[in-house]
């Protein structure tokens, strides 16, 4: 199996050229959160529009891009202060 990070960016992107086609968009959102753990998936309204799909594709990106800063920050021992 491909890398899990990279397999979801490449769903991702065919997600987002699949441009006319909502079904095929939606099928496409349904794989990619089946792929992510239990914990952060999306809940699906029972009425899905392409704004959606958008939508919840920016915010799946925004977690990998998380994990991958994450990831990148413990193989470099970088430590950030966060202001709240």
């Amino acid at each position: 199996m491909a890398n899990p990070p990279r397999l979801l960016s490449s769903l991702i992107q065919q997600c987002r050229y699949e441009i006319d086609d909502v079904d095929k968009q939606f099928e496409l959102l349904q794989k990619i959160n089946s792929l992510l753990p239990k914990t952060i998936r999306l809940r699906m309204p029972s009425l899905i529009t392409d704004d959606y799909i958008r939508t919840a594709l920016d915010t799946i990106d925004e977690y990998l891009l998380g994990k991958k800063r994450t990831l990148l920050n413990r193989k470099l021992n970088v430590m950030y202060d966060t202001v709240t």
